[in-house]
């Protein structure tokens, strides 16, 4: 498998994988913009000749274009027994 494919391939699985854990609120977009960003830096050093590009991080709706997002919800708390009569 040429280097540059396989190169692509994990860029990609990254982006999924960044994708879903912002979706499930594991971690922040801002963390996931820097988390791609460092690994299209990794993936692109050692490549002679072309210069790093950079892709921006797809947003989640652009990601979720047939979901709809999850609203974030309050952390449910356990419904107080009522008060005996």
């Amino acid at each position: 498998m040429p280097d540059k494919l396989k190169r692509t391939l994990l860029g990609a699985v990254i982006a999924v994988a960044l994708a879903a854990a912002v979706s499930y609120g594991l971690i922040t977009q801002q963390t996931a913009d820097k988390l791609q960003t460092e690994a299209n830096q990794t993936l692109n050093e050692g490549q002679p000749g072309s210069p790093p590009q950079q892709q921006p991080a797809p947003s989640p709706e652009a990601q979720n274009s047939g979901n709809p997002q999850p609203t974030p919800r309050e952390p449910t708390q356990p419904n107080p027994a009522p008060a005996a009569r």
